[in-house]
């Protein structure tokens, strides 16, 4: 075989391989087709089963379910079962309760119509109360229009006892002047006593001295004037039945001012406070609070309501002590403390002094109120003899040679009266101030010395501006100057203008006394002749 053949032979082999290789690659291509489709076909079923899976447990779910509300049905069933055989229990029960109910009603319907025939004649009883009733409106409203009437007259009495009340106060002078006469003390009856002869006409009083002139035993007599006289055997009621009118002036609406002056120890406190618990030792003060109190109860028949304030503070060396203060407060004070804060209080300017007591005016009400002191309302009598003995203990008060137990103080207690009248439209703004004033003292006499003395100058200084303001009304003077001293400046609405004012003039019966009452008793009288001018109501509309 030649070369070419073989070449030939061998093309020709290679072409039945390739041929071969090929169909080969054809049928692993058609292989391949089958593979991927017969992978295809088995991820299909595949979600098939997935999807029957999900669809059988939904299957076995909702036959759990129906299985559970079958257990549930025949349960319910046997409970309706149950309940239907109770109820007819129940029925039967009913239909027994029934036929005994309707026995009853029988034996009801009976009563009804027994009620019925009592009905009828209630209606007719009720029929003739309705006429009393009628008889009785129309007696009611006649009374009503009676009471109407009675009223309008207690009302104009009132109006006119008000009138002819403060006119007989003002006939007998703004300003009334009493004198009382302490009671002897046991040590005082043992020695030789001033003479003083209160005469029976209640009006004048005597004292006799013994003085020796031009080698002979003279006996003097001054005689002196006032609207009343007690002697040593009145006691504080029979005194304050001569103030009360002047306290029914204050429920009136007007300024009344009622002061003990005197010497230390001529028993001043003991008639402005007293015993507030003795009803026969009460003073002036805790008297006046009671009137005040059922007055106030009497006139609320007329449509009056008034409220009351209270302010009590003691003058002490020209500066205002509140005795009203809170125990617990920092600004309650010893006898002592004051003494002290007084001496610092005198070094403070205005800025520092804030918190001190302060006299405020009121021009259009014609009131004094004091700034930063307790002003307390009271309803009740009680609790004004609780505050008055808290006040009272609080006053400042020493030892001297002229009285055991002096005031140092002027005590100051001050009601406030406001009142209104809604049925009338009225009001009434009246005050009433009580004034126990330390007691004029003879330092030499009295044995002062160092803080005593100190108290006894500011005593006697501020009593002369007393008697220099009543002077002044005495003099009818243009210009009345109040504002000398603390006192006088408290009292300005008190003291003048259209007040009523009492002085209660204290005096002691002991021969050592002598000069001093009869001081007291000169003061008293000339006091008497000063007129403040016609009294005029506050506040009222």
């Amino acid at each position: 075989m030649t070369e070419k053949n073989r070449s030939r032979a061998g093309i020709l082999e290679s072409k039945q391989r390739l041929q071969l290789v090929t169909k080969s690659m054809t049928e692993r291509s058609r292989s391949r087709a089958g593979i991927l489709e017969s992978k295809m076909q088995l991820a299909k079923s595949r979600r098939e089963m997935i999807e029957i899976k999900k669809r059988n447990e939904a299957i076995r779910s909702r036959i759990s379910k129906i299985r559970d509300d079958l257990v549930r049905v025949e349960n319910e069933h046997e409970t309706l079962f149950k309940s239907i055989e109770q109820m007819k229990k129940q029925t039967a029960t009913y239909n027994e309760e029934m036929k005994k109910l309707n026995e009853h009603c029988d034996v009801a319907n009976e009563e009804s119509n027994k009620l019925s025939e009592i009905i009828l004649e209630s209606r007719k009883g009720l029929e003739l109360r309705n006429n009393k009733i009628i008889e009785k409106r129309l007696l009611y409203e006649y009374q009503l229009k009676q009471i109407q009437e009675i009223y309008a007259g207690l009302k104009a009495e009132e109006n006119t006892r008000k009138d002819l009340h403060n006119q007989n106060l003002d006939l007998m002078g703004n300003i009334r002047v009493m004198c009382r006469v302490r009671p002897y003390t046991d040590k005082e009856k043992e020695i030789e006593q001033v003479s003083l002869e209160c005469f029976d006409d209640k009006h004048t009083i005597q004292v006799s001295t013994k003085r020796l002139r031009l080698w002979q035993m003279q006996i003097e007599k001054s005689t002196y004037e006032f609207d009343h006289v007690f002697n040593t055997s009145a006691d504080q009621k029979e005194v304050y039945l001569e103030l009360s009118p002047l306290v029914q002036s204050a429920i009136d609406g007007y300024n009344v001012c009622i002061f003990a002056y005197g010497q230390t120890g001529s028993g001043k406190t003991y008639t402005m406070e007293g015993n507030v618990n003795s009803p026969e030792k009460k003073g002036v003060i805790p008297r006046s609070i009671d009137e005040i109190f059922d007055k106030i109860e009497e006139t609320n028949k007329l449509g009056w309501n008034f409220e009351v304030y209270v302010q009590y503070i003691e003058i002490y060396n020209e500066t205002i002590q509140d005795l009203l203060i809170d125990e617990d407060k920092d600004r309650k004070k010893s006898c002592k403390d004051r003494k002290k804060s007084f001496k610092e209080d005198r070094k403070k300017s205005f800025k520092e002094s804030k918190d001190l007591c302060k006299i405020v005016y009121n021009e259009d009400t014609r009131m004094t109120i004091i700034e930063n002191a307790e002003r307390l309302k009271i309803s009740k009598k009680k609790d004004m003899e609780i505050l008055i003995g808290k006040a009272s203990n609080r006053r400042s008060k020493s030892s001297t040679n002229s009285n055991s137990v002096s005031s140092r103080s002027h005590g100051v207690f001050i009601l406030h009266l406001e009142g209104e009248n809604p049925l009338e439209k009225m009001s009434s703004r009246g005050s009433l101030s009580l004034v126990d004033l330390a007691g004029s003292e003879n330092i030499d006499k009295s044995g002062s010395v160092g803080d005593q003395m100190t108290e006894a100058q500011s005593i006697n200084k501020s009593l002369f501006y007393l008697r220099y303001v009543i002077q002044q009304i005495k003099d009818k003077s243009n210009h009345v100057n109040y504002r000398d001293s603390v006192l006088t400046s408290l009292l300005k609405y008190s003291l003048g203008g259209t007040a009523k004012v009492c002085m209660l003039v204290n005096v002691s019966p002991s021969t050592d006394s002598t000069n001093e009452t009869k001081k007291s008793l000169s003061f008293g009288q000339d006091a008497r002749k000063a007129h403040v001018g016609t009294a005029m109501r506050n506040g009222c509309a």
